[in-house]
């Protein structure tokens, strides 16, 4: 049991004094497990097969599965991504750029080149 804030109510206390108010803590109370019923043949078939390939319990089986499709739904993290574009350009972009073009800026005229910019605009 953790004491996580206070909720403000509404009611008066001590006779109605303006600006005396009750003040109620908030519990959340942490490790609390409900049961899971699950009512479907094919999903126990699937959970318990499941369990005997993993050699896992199908309350196991099923907190992996649960878990994994959670991580493929949210997707990778910025830094997951960002690592992953770093490891393509080390592997695949910056072994095709000539020796002294890595790490030169562009001039301007050389962006405006590639943006498709002339002298009568785009």
């Amino acid at each position: 049991m953790r004491r996580v804030g206070l909720v403000r109510r509404a009611g008066r206390v001590g006779g109605g004094k303006a600006g005396c108010y009750t003040f109620t803590p908030i519990l959340i109370y942490h490790g609390v497990v409900m049961p899971l019923n699950i009512k479907n043949a094919a999903v126990e078939r699937l959970a318990a097969e499941l369990a005997r390939m993993t050699g896992e319990s199908k309350t196991e089986a099923i907190r992996r599965a649960l878990d994994e499709r959670r991580r493929r739904l949210k997707g990778p993290s910025a830094g997951e991504r960002r690592a992953r574009v770093v490891r393509f350009l080390d592997k695949q972009v910056w072994p095709t750029l000539p020796k002294g073009e890595r790490g030169r800026r562009l001039t301007r005229e050389e962006e405006d080149e590639i943006l498709g910019f002339g002298p009568g605009g785009v």
